[in-house]
């Protein structure tokens, strides 16, 4: 029977072990009269009336009818008169929060562990800690979160990211039970005289699905964290979204949430909540990504076989994250398998994939490798159009990552990255870019509550355009250098407390360009733009608070300082003119590493949760970010040739403060989470440029860009489900993003100082995204997005000036192209009828934009054939339907 009792209040406790620390504000007195009424109903009126939190099994209270008239009765005693007819007691665990248990059982709680009838801050006994690591027995990796549970204490948690937990309980013996979906019960005996450590491995059960989803959140995560305006996404989840040409994508998963918005088909990098793309920071094993996708757009960086989890922040940014004001994409690639080697990987018509897994010191090292490769130039030699076939296409990319497990308190992991990208234009321009970044890290337990991690980045990103038609034939190409190192600390020092501090220091070198004649026939001078160098560093400090079990607050605080270095020459301008060449009155130079120009921010964050019920609550925060470095770009979307600039004396650093307010709510057991999210956004020293402007190896570049102030606001609403058949989600985004350049003279103005819309504001936008499991080895998804168009510039009349044609354009952004709306399938088919097969396959059939819509990218214009009227085109980058098909395969041993 005690075994019993003890599963029995395995889940109250659960939720309870949270709330042991709590402050009460005293027991409150009882006054009330029941007449003959159910004990589960009187109960829940106490509930309501003084915020009492009762757990309690509903079969024990069935049939009991109370009769009882209190007036400012103590609740203890009250409790004790109304639990007698059903043989209950009841354990206190604080003034407002009671356990109700058999009276039989009331044995169970003695001094070590919670007395009954008191309050469980009363037990005075010493406190030992038991810390330690979960892990899969077969692979060795780490098992996000595992429930870890003291079954005498009832007190539990759950594993994180990195499979590690900690329980602070009193000294005594206990039965440790540690749990997992699809993997066997571990149960075990510990004596707990003192602080251990203890690992545990999981082992698969026999008959479970080959593919399982875990989470190191609990179920209502969403609605308890402070967190907001944050999603996760696991790689099971995309894998299950239709996809464009067979292949599974990050960045296209990303886009269909709240918030997120890309300006079309084939443009690079994505826009959230009013940013633009190089206001995001993208995040892959800690090393920063300068381009998030690969072929312009059509595929991201990620490889979907490395990607072990995907966080993106929109709002509520840690302070541990700076250096851009939108948004933080964190992408962790996985560890390798310390237990045995794994073969995978995928086969389609326009992309292929494999990655190799394995031990290294067994149960200590390990490797993962993994590599993708686009041929899109096969299938441009079938299409009629000429300037197709001419045309041609590629990517590959590939990933390392090294993980030693030195000892105890000690990892070390080493990780490295390497893509490169070409397309061609037709038989002559050919774009070309690629990235190559290395990451060390080292993380160290000091002690159950005390954890750090010091991480080492450099890179190197390279970006250019080679044209070969005669006499104009040239090389540009352009670069990007960077070096990072990075030191954090997490310090628990109660439940109470979360508190994370650190430094980072990052160094950057960028190229703008150098342009080479292509041959000796050229009539074009090389020409080669100064290089900028600058250091960022900053200092952070979080500190997670619970004040209550209702109510729970984040602090933070970043500083960080730029320096712009030398050597370098600046331009200094009559300040009673606008800037142009003419104006140009001083040039300033400054020897290697002189401080050409100094900036620092302190950056506050802040956070607020107050819980309505157990399962809703509402959340508000703020945060300022400052970006120092800049994308200059005055098309639609970024290019290879668009060149990232420093900050300098001419150009500021861009600030962005957010303020944000969420309701959260839960439903049917926290399989159906509902959330709404509104902000308001404050940019500040935007980059825009004046119209005409070069932007392309410009001497002097600072004259032609304009600093611009922006706001941004919306409202995002979302509908998550969870469960074994269908899930998905719905989004809708109603948004704004709006920018004002008002200058002192006209020629710095932009629409006369007024605001207008950005290239990326889409006012409404909705995304629609699920899967249904019709058998074990079939499943069906579907997606169906829609937005509004982009803003764009048109011509508005026309005119005659001494026989020439003048076109009239109307201010900038002030029409949009048509609306944007697609429709995706997708069938995954598994081709294996074994669960515990050494070889699992699977077949992908896909069809992107299933109805075949030309969906506008941009509207051009030109002069009719015969006529002088300039007439409107429509561009579509995807105009039919894309049919898709992918053998995926997985081979262990």
């Amino acid at each position: 029977m005690r075994r019993r009792y003890h599963y029995l209040l395995l889940a109250a406790f659960m939720l309870l072990s949270g709330y042991a620390w709590a402050q009460g504000t005293g027991q409150p007195r009882i006054t009330a009269s029941y007449q003959e009424q159910p004990l589960q109903a009187v109960l829940h009126d106490l509930q309501q009336k003084h915020k009492l939190r009762v757990f309690f099994q509903p079969e024990w209270v069935e049939g009991v009818q109370i009769t009882q008239t209190f007036d400012q009765e103590p609740l203890a005693s009250a409790l004790q008169k109304l639990l007698e007819k059903a043989r209950l007691s009841f354990v206190l665990y604080d003034d407002r929060t009671i356990v109700l248990v058999p009276q039989s059982a009331a044995s169970l709680f003695r001094t070590d562990t919670v007395p009954s009838g008191m309050a469980a801050g009363q037990a005075a006994e010493r406190i030992v800690t038991l810390s330690g690591q979960v892990r899969n027995a077969k692979t060795g990796e780490p098992f996000i979160g595992a429930t870890v549970l003291l079954v005498e204490t009832g007190k539990g948690t759950v594993a994180d990211e990195q499979g590690r937990y900690t329980l602070a309980v009193p000294a005594g013996n206990y039965t440790l039970r540690v749990r997992a979906i699809g993997m066997v019960e571990d149960q075990r005996r510990v004596s707990l005289q003192q602080s251990r450590t203890m690992h545990v491995e999981l082992f698969e059960v026999s008959n479970q699905l080959r593919e399982v989803e875990v989470s190191a959140k609990a179920p209502d995560h969403n609605v308890e964290s402070l967190e907001m305006g944050v999603a996760r996404l696991s790689i099971k989840e995309v894998r299950k979204m239709p996809n464009f040409l067979g292949e599974v994508d990050v960045l296209r998963s990303i886009i269909t949430l709240p918030g997120v918005t890309t300006v079309g088909e084939g443009a690079s990098g994505f826009n959230v909540r009013g940013g633009s793309i190089d206001q995001n920071l993208v995040l892959q094993d800690q090393a920063p990504l300068f381009s998030s996708s690969h072929l312009f757009g059509f595929f991201s960086v990620f490889n979907p076989d490395m990607v072990q989890d995907v966080t993106l922040y929109r709002g509520g940014i840690p302070a541990r994250y700076g250096g851009r004001i939108s948004s933080v994409l964190d992408v962790e690639l996985k560890e390798g398998n310390k237990k045995a080697p794994i073969l995978s990987g995928g086969i389609g018509l326009l992309a292929s994939r494999l990655m190799v897994e394995a031990p290294l010191l067994k149960d200590k090292a390990s490797f993962v490798l993994g590599g993708r490769g686009a041929y899109p130039g096969l299938a441009m030699r079938y299409v009629p159009d000429k300037a197709v076939r001419d045309s041609d296409g590629y990517f590959y990319d590939f990933n390392g990552k090294v993980d030693y497990t030195i000892s105890a308190k000690d990892q070390l992991m080493v990780s490295g990255y390497l893509s490169r990208d070409g397309f061609r234009f037709g038989a002559d321009t050919t774009y070309t870019w690629g990235t190559a970044t290395g990451t060390v890290r080292w993380n160290h337990t000091f002690n159950d509550k005390l954890l750090s991690s010091v991480t080492g980045v450099v890179g190197d990103y390279d970006y250019g355009v080679e044209a070969e038609t005669e006499p104009y034939s040239y090389t540009l190409d352009s670069e990007i250098k960077y070096k990072q190192i990075r030191a954090d600390l997490n310090y628990e020092p109660s439940v109470r407390h979360k508190i994370g501090l650190g430094a980072s220091s990052s160094w950057y070198q960028f190229s703008p360009g150098t342009l080479t004649p292509g041959s000796e026939r050229s009539s074009l001078l090389p020409v080669s733009m100064p290089r900028e160098r600058s250091i960022e560093a900053a200092l952070y400090l979080d500190h997670e608070y619970t004040l209550s079990p209702s109510i729970s607050v984040s602090l933070g605080l970043r500083y960080s300082s730029y320096f712009n270095l030398g050597p370098g020459d600046v331009y200094v301008y009559d300040p009673e003119s606008p800037r142009r060449e003419s104006t140009i009155i001083d040039t300033l130079s400054y020897s290697n590493g002189g401080v050409i120009q100094r900036y620092g921010n302190i950056e506050p964050r802040a956070s607020l949760k107050i819980s309505l019920s157990e399962n809703s609550s509402v959340k508000v925060g703020y945060n300022r970010m400052a970006q120092y470095i800049h994308l200059i770009s005055n098309t639609t979307a970024a290019s290879p040739v668009d060149i990232w600039k420093t900050s300098n004396p001419n150009l500021r650093p861009q600030l962005g403060d957010q303020v944000a307010l969420g309701f959260f709510k839960n439903l049917q057991d926290n399989t159906i989470e509902l959330s709404a999210e509104a902000y308001y956004k404050k940019l500040h020293d935007l980059v825009e440029y004046k119209d005409g402007a070069r932007l392309l190896l410009n001497s002097t570049l600072d004259a032609d860009l304009l600093p611009g102030e922006g706001k941004a606001y919306g409202l995002e609403l979302m509908m998550r489900r969870k469960g074994k058949k269908l899930t998905g989600w719905a989004s809708y985004t109603y948004s704004r993003s709006l920018r004002r350049v008002n200058g002192p003279t006209p020629e710095e103005r932009i629409n006369n100082g007024n605001f207008f819309p950005a290239n990326f504001d889409k006012p409404h936008d909705l995304s629609l995204v699920l899967n249904q499991q019709l058998s074990r080895l079939i499943s069906l998804s579907a997606n169906f997005t829609y937005s509004t168009g982009r803003p764009i510039t048109y011509p508005e009349s026309v005119g005659y000036i001494d026989g020439l044609l003048m076109v009239n354009y109307s201010d900038r952004n002030q029409h949009r192209i048509p609306d944007y709306h697609r429709l995706d399938l997708a069938l995954v088919i598994d081709g294996t009828n074994k669960r515990n097969a050494n070889w699992v396959s699977s077949w992908a059939f896909s069809v992107y934009n299933v109805y075949g819509r030309k969906n506008p990218y941009s509207v051009f214009f030109k002069p009719a054939y015969g006529g002088t009227i300039p007439q409107a085109y429509r561009l579509s980058v995807i105009g039919s339907a894309v049919p898709a098909i992918t053998y995926n395969f997985k081979i262990t041993r």
